[in-house]
């Protein structure tokens, strides 16, 4: 085998990740809400670059879930996103929860002056 890397393999190791848990309860997991679970969820991701932002914000006025999913998989670290995209099949409201807090990180927030 070579130990040249691929293009991928170079990126991700140049680049910065930094993990971002998010945790809540799921009133559905039990038999009643009552026997709901605690769900904590931990991935890990790039800063987003002034393009992928600008992306984001071109796209979010027609389909801000969409823009928002495709920002976290493009900066998802690569070995965190298989179990990411099963977490988003199962919890379709963590699209938003990490979007928010990865743009709050870039100094995005509708909070200001509040």
């Amino acid at each position: 085998m070579s130990d040249v890397k691929q293009p991928e393999d170079a990126a991700v190791s140049t680049r910065k990740y930094a993990s971002f848990t998010h945790a809540f309860e799921d009133p559905w997991a039990g038999e009643s809400a009552e026997d709901g679970k605690s769900v904590r969820l931990t991935f890990r991701f790039a800063k987003p670059t002034k393009v992928q932002l600008q992306r984001l914000q071109d796209k979010a006025t027609k389909n801000s879930t969409q823009a928002a999913r495709n920002l976290l998989l493009d900066i998802i670290h690569p070995d965190d996103k298989e179990r990411f995209l099963e977490s988003m099949e199962e919890y379709p409201g963590i699209t938003a929860s990490f979007a928010t807090a990865i743009l709050k990180g870039v100094g995005i927030s509708a909070d200001l002056g509040n």
